[in-house]
């Protein structure tokens, strides 16, 4: 028995080289694992990637430069619009500061106007023009207002000033008073007081000396303005036209 399990066991080694030996006959072939074709596929998958990225720069670098010239463009039609919009606004101040100007020269010469006529409605003192005839009268003398109230009822307190003056010689008729008014309202009625002073004058010349009563009817009460005078003289038109040009 012991020699049976002894030649069974020798068949059985004996098969098992045989086996072994047949085997090792053969070329191992090579096995791919699963980790070497996922880096494959990866590896492709770079590759492709790169590839496309590649393209798409390369078409993307035409664009960019088609869009050059165009970004140049329109930076010069910027800068041309700010030329413009600067040149705008110099042209804008420039024609404020002429405005300004014109302006300033009309407000000035409104001034100069108004000043003027203002002077002109003032007129000068009535003193002033009388310094102006003293040359073509004789020797006179000029009463104050108690005078004149007392005399002809003449208010001095209604005259912005006033001038009465008479011949120092009684014999003649010379006479002149220039007087101007606070109010005009008050013209008329100085007019009238006036008026009544050479009335006055021509009773007491007429009927004795006639050649001094013909100056004292020659003349009459004028009013310019705020102005009311009278002149009796052989040179009134001259004194007239004095005392006219210095009111205005």
């Amino acid at each position: 028995m012991r020699k049976n399990i002894i030649v069974t066991t020798a068949a059985v080694v004996a098969a098992s080289a045989l086996i072994l030996n047949g085997c090792g006959s053969k070329k191992a072939e090579p096995v791919t694992t699963a980790a070497e074709t996922t880096a494959a596929e990866t590896t492709t998958a770079e590759e492709t990637t790169v590839v496309e990225t590649t393209a798409a720069a390369e078409e993307s670098t035409p664009a960019a430069e088609e869009s050059t010239p165009a970004a140049e463009e329109t930076t010069a039609a910027a800068e041309e619009e700010s030329s413009e919009e600067e040149t705008t606004t110099a042209a804008e101040e420039t024609t404020a500061e002429e405005t300004t100007k014109e302006e300033t020269t009309e407000a000035e010469t409104t001034t100069a106007a108004a000043e003027e006529t203002a002077a002109q409605k003032a007129g000068e003192a009535p003193s002033d023009i009388y310094s102006k005839v003293t040359g073509l009268l004789p020797g006179m003398i000029t009463v104050d207002a108690n005078y004149i109230a007392n005399y002809y009822g003449i208010d001095a307190s209604q005259l912005d000033g006033y001038v009465f003056a008479m011949a120092e010689d009684v014999t003649k008729a010379d006479t002149v008073a220039i007087l101007k008014a606070k109010d005009a309202s008050a013209v008329a009625a100085l007019a009238g007081q006036l008026s009544a002073v050479q009335q006055q004058k021509a009773q007491e010349l007429q009927d004795y000396m006639p050649e001094q009563y013909q100056i004292v009817a020659a003349s009459s009460v004028k009013t310019a303005g705020d102005y009311v005078y009278l002149v009796m003289s052989s040179n009134a038109a001259a004194i007239e036209q004095t005392i006219a040009s210095s009111i205005g």
